[in-house]
């Protein structure tokens, strides 16, 4: 069995009279990305396209899900879909407020290796927030503390605490930023949905 991880190509949302574009800040997008299935043996690509169209709910997550364009594989596609609709948004917004809606996720799925990673994070609902802990973690805070009187996360009972975390769930351009990391170094404040999250890199 190989790994892999997803480049999101093209994110569009299917509105009733027009097609809005991933640019578009009322559609929604990917916040936390669940891993595929290891790519098994009878999928000779190293790269290949996944085309699913989902339908995703107020508070984020998809209650329906189709897939438009696999792999060929149904029996890896089925798992596949199962894992994408697990995954979580930030809603599409009419008028600021959060509403149902239609999304087309198309995704590049390339075989490579896991990148594990040990973090810990704090997320703030305000970049002023996120920017009144971040200064507090550089003046030497403790992490732990801040995420349990700032987050807003479940993971604030565990002092933010996230364990072992692949980081190619996340969106790219919050796994570029964790891939700089080293131990003990954490990210300056990072948009994240519709909250800021600051993430630090445990042993």
């Amino acid at each position: 069995m190989r790994f892999t991880i997803l480049l999101l190509c093209a994110i569009c949302l299917i509105g009733c009279a027009s097609m809005k574009h991933a640019a578009d800040p009322s559609a929604p997008k990917v916040l936390l990305k669940q891993p595929l299935p290891p790519i098994p043996e009878s999928i000779t690509r190293l790269s290949f396209d996944l085309e699913v169209a989902l339908f995703i709910l107020q508070d984020g997550s998809a209650s329906k899900a189709k897939m438009t364009k696999g792999s060929g594989d149904a029996e890896w596609d089925t798992v596949a879909l199962a894992s994408i609709k697990s995954w979580r948004f930030s809603p599409a917004k009419h008028n600021g407020q959060p509403v149902n809606s239609w999304f087309f996720l198309r995704t590049n799925v390339r075989v490579a290796d896991m990148q594990i990673m040990n973090l810990a994070e704090i997320l703030c609902t305000t970049r002023q927030e996120a920017d009144t802990v971040y200064k507090a973690i550089s003046e030497g805070r403790d992490f732990g503390e801040l995420a349990m009187k700032y987050s807003v996360s479940p993971t604030r009972e565990m002092k933010g605490f996230l364990g072992k975390t692949n980081i190619s769930m996340y969106p790219e351009y919050v796994s570029k930023e964790l891939e700089k990391l080293r131990v003990n170094e954490y990210t300056k404040p990072i948009k994240y949905g519709d909250l800021y999250a600051i993430f630090m890199r445990r042993n």
